[in-house]
């Protein structure tokens, strides 16, 4: 029974692939199978996951879906950017999830040695992502994966407020969709399988909150919605702990010169921004001005005190101790208070500060006195060529 249910699955794949070729031609590059029958998998009632990959534009209306003999098919079309993506773990949809599509599919139908062997680097980058040596830039893009977390977490608060539990239930299904994405990318691992079968691939990653499993069930099958936020909150703090020591891990700190090159004249651009909005009264652009220049002070300082550049993943305080250190006012306690002559003292402060400290660890300030020292200044930087 199994033998004749797969040879019918992919009697309709050879139609698929036939009339693929036959009426577009040389536009379609692959056709491709992945799941359950790419894996050996196959049950009599499994259908048959499949895809071609076509030129830039040309063969969207070959995409279509049916079902035959009560098996579904979708014959989905799947871009060679779509596969980048997905390859590269930048992909809309989970990387946890996605991976497998490419990483584990078979092909049956090419149009050159060059597309297959397209195909195959695809292949190889993903299993590349998966060894220690991109390990930094999988962690970077389980940073990044955390917004959408994080804006999960917030649409199931907008379902609890407006009470709406369709929409509480489907926010939840997302946000554990992308907060085990945050694992599977740090733990630089995907799935080979549905999310129900994948739970034993789940708890075997290295690095993961204590319970998941648990948690998961009580934030996608929740008792009462103030249960189910408070899983979801304690899922993310977790989730964000992970993220936070696999951030700290890649630690390098660089010197002070290098981190800071050409830096001054940030310094010396939002200062003027600042004590223009200071004098105009103008508290909210004062006030964005000093964030600014606060936040990309702290995140480079911290490269050089932690080794590791503060980002919007990273609270603001998380990466504030080297500017601390380094005895630079706190420009947002005066932005906040909205103290406008206070805050135009604070940042002329921070400018002679920053210029004593830049200057101590040989950051060259790039203030210039005349045309001659530009001159200097370029040839130094970029010799002419005789």
């Amino acid at each position: 029974m199994k033998g004749e249910q797969m040879t019918d699955v992919f009697k309709i794949a050879d139609i698929l692939v036939s009339h693929a070729v036959q009426v577009h031609g040389n536009d379609i590059a692959l056709v491709v199978y992945h799941g359950s029958y790419a894996l050996g998998t196959a049950k009599p009632t499994s259908d048959l996951d499949i895809y071609y990959v076509p030129d830039d534009g040309k063969a969207e209306s070959l995409s279509t879906t049916f079902v035959i003999g009560d098996l579904p098919f979708e014959f989905e079309c799947m871009p060679w950017k779509v596969l980048e993506n997905i390859a590269n773990a930048k992909a809309r949809n989970p990387w946890a999830v996605s991976a497998s599509m490419v990483a584990n599919a078979k092909v049956l139908y090419s149009r050159s040695d060059a597309d297959l062997e397209r195909f195959n680097a695809l292949k190889a980058r993903i299993a590349e992502l998966t060894q220690p040596e991109s390990r930094d830039y999988m962690v970077e893009q389980g940073l990044e994966e955390f917004k959408t977390t994080l804006f999960q977490l917030g649409q199931m608060r907008l379902a609890v407020a407006h009470n709406d539990m369709p929409g509480l239930h489907w926010a939840g299904w997302q946000f554990t969709c992308s907060a085990v994405n945050c694992l599977a990318l740090v733990n630089q691992t995907y799935f080979s399988k549905g999310w129900g079968a994948n739970m034993p691939q789940i708890l075997e990653m290295r690095q993961r909150p204590a319970d998941l499993e648990t948690t998961l069930n009580g934030i996608l099958q929740p008792p009462s919605p103030n249960q189910v936020m408070e899983q979801s909150d304690q899922l993310a703090l977790q989730v964000r702990k992970i993220l936070l020591a696999a951030q700290a891990s890649l630690a390098e700190p660089v010197d002070a010169k290098e981190a800071f090159v050409d830096f001054y004249f940030d310094v010396h651009e939002y200062k003027a921004k600042v004590l223009s909005a200071c004098e105009r009264g103008d508290r909210l652009t004062a006030s964005a001005a000093a964030f600014a220049l606060q936040r990309l002070i702290c995140a480079i300082m911290n490269k050089v005190d932690k080794g590791f550049f503060g980002t919007d993943f990273n609270l603001l305080g998380e990466y504030f101790d080297g500017y601390q250190k380094a005895g630079f006012p706190d420009l947002t306690m005066f932005a906040a208070q909205g103290d406008l002559p206070a805050l135009a003292r604070q940042v002329q402060l921070l400018d002679e500060k920053a210029r004593e400290w830049f200057t101590s660890r040989s950051v060259e300030l790039n203030i210039l006195e005349s045309e001659a020292a530009l001159l200097q200044l370029l040839n130094r930087r970029d010799p002419a060529r005789n």
